[in-house]
């Protein structure tokens, strides 16, 4: 596939999900491939100058790693290579305040969260992303990836408990696995967390936990139910709350 090919299918792969025409989990999994393709064939190169931040300085020098390179990979690499991806590769210039393009952005930078763990963990488990009949992909209208097990266990040990060669993954359970590699460097490499999200993020694991488990539903009691009812319920009123805040916010900008 030329390189070009490649950036239509990836420009068209993320319309796609930010208009919610694909709204499944493949469609997400298809872009973390894709980044995979535009690694091995040479059409993108994921590298980040370490000397950017001092890019306005009369002194400067770039440098350049590659992500196999670099020490630890956090928050800063990982914008500057979703920034130099859109300038680059896609050749395009999507800005957060366009309401427009921030979902387009959001999708790439889940993407490039998700697969640059798997790049640079290949060089210690080989291949994360596993072919089967010249497919990587698995499960009702192929919402799951197959996922090599050892870098799944490493990093997810809950996904992968038993240390299978290989598991199959929804694209949140990607995701999951890759923050564990952030996690284990000291790193939340998609975003910093306050301890509220923290808080949130451990609730929503420990219910995965509980239900996608092979012998489900043992963490939880008889009360558990009841509770994430209520939890369900408080969770609307905050969503609820949050958009009217947000909606006030606007006016007040607007009337300043």
């Amino acid at each position: 596939m030329t390189k070009t090919n490649l950036k239509s299918e990836i420009l068209e792969n993320i319309n796609n999900i930010a208009l919610g025409v694909r709204t499944d989990s493949n469609s997400r999994l298809n872009l973390a491939v894709q980044l995979q393709n535009a690694e091995s064939s040479k059409g993108f190169e994921f590298m980040v100058d370490v000397n950017d931040e001092d890019s306005n300085d009369k002194d400067y020098v770039a440098k350049f790693q590659t992500i196999h390179q670099l020490n630890k990979i956090g928050k800063n690499e990982l914008k500057y290579l979703r920034d130099t991806f859109q300038q680059n590769f896609l050749q395009v210039k999507w800005k957060s305040t366009d309401k427009d393009n921030k979902p387009k952005i959001d999708a790439l930078r889940d993407a490039i969260a998700c697969y640059v763990p798997m790049s640079i963990c290949s060089k210690t488990f080989g291949e994360i992303l596993l072919k089967d009949k010249n497919s990587f992909f698995t499960g009702a209208n192929n919402s799951k990836i197959r996922v090599n097990g050892s870098y799944v266990n490493k990093y997810c040990e809950p996904l992968n408990k038993d240390n299978l060669k290989e598991v199959a993954l929804t694209f949140a359970e990607l995701l999951r696995v890759a923050r564990g590699f952030y996690k284990a460097q000291g790193l939340q490499g998609d975003q910093r967390k306050s301890p509220f999200d923290i808080a949130i993020e451990r609730a929503t694991n420990l219910i995965f936990d509980d239900y996608n488990a092979i012998k489900p539903f043992n963490m939880s009691s008889a009360k558990s139910k009841t509770l994430i009812n209520f939890l369900t319920v408080e969770c609307n009123k905050w969503s609820s709350a949050y958009k009217d805040n947000q909606d006030s916010l606007k006016q007040v900008r607007k009337a300043s």
